[in-house]
C-alpha cells in the first residue's frame, strides 16, 4: 500500500511541475517588422513592458524580460536591471541608466512607436 501511495505522491508532484512549467512562456517573445524603401524598422519585446504616463520612457520590464528597438541601424536594447533601473545598451555601446538628451529623444519616438505597433496588433482585422 505504501509503494502505489508514493507512486501517486510522485505522479502529483510531476504533474505540479509540469504545470508550473507550461505556465511560464519561457522564451516566448513578440517581434515586429516594418521595411519599406527608405525605412526599416524591428521591434522585438518579451516580458510585461510598461511604458510612463506621458508615453515616452519605460517605467517597467518584468523580471527576465526585454525590449528591442531599432529603426534604420540606430537602436538600443532595455531590460531591468537587479537595482530596478531601466538600463540601456544603444547600437552596441556599454550599458547606461542616464540618458543624455539625446537618447531621451530617441527612446520618446520609439515608445510612440510601439504603442502604434502594438495597438495595430490588438485591433480586430477587417
Amino acid at each position: 500500500m505504501k509503494l502505489v501511495s508514493k507512486k501517486i505522491q510522485i505522479i502529483v508532484l510531476a504533474l505540479i511541475m509540469l504545470g508550473t512549467v507550461a505556465a511560464c512562456d519561457w522564451g516566448k517573445s513578440t517581434t515586429i517588422v516594418n521595411k519599406t524603401d527608405n525605412f526599416s524598422q524591428r521591434i522585438k519585446y518579451s516580458g510585461k513592458i510598461v511604458f510612463n504616463e506621458k508615453e515616452d520612457g519605460i517605467e517597467h520590464i518584468s523580471n527576465g524580460g526585454y525590449l528591442e528597438f531599432e529603426q534604420n541601424d540606430k537602436g538600443f536594447k532595455a531590460r531591468e536591471n537587479f537595482h530596478k533601473e531601466i538600463e540601456y545598451e544603444f547600437n552596441g555601446d556599454s550599458k547606461v541608466t542616464d540618458l543624455s538628451d539625446e537618447q531621451k529623444q530617441f527612446v520618446a519616438r520609439a515608445v510612440k512607436s510601439i504603442i502604434k505597433e502594438r495597438a495595430k496588433l490588438r485591433s480586430p482585422k477587417d
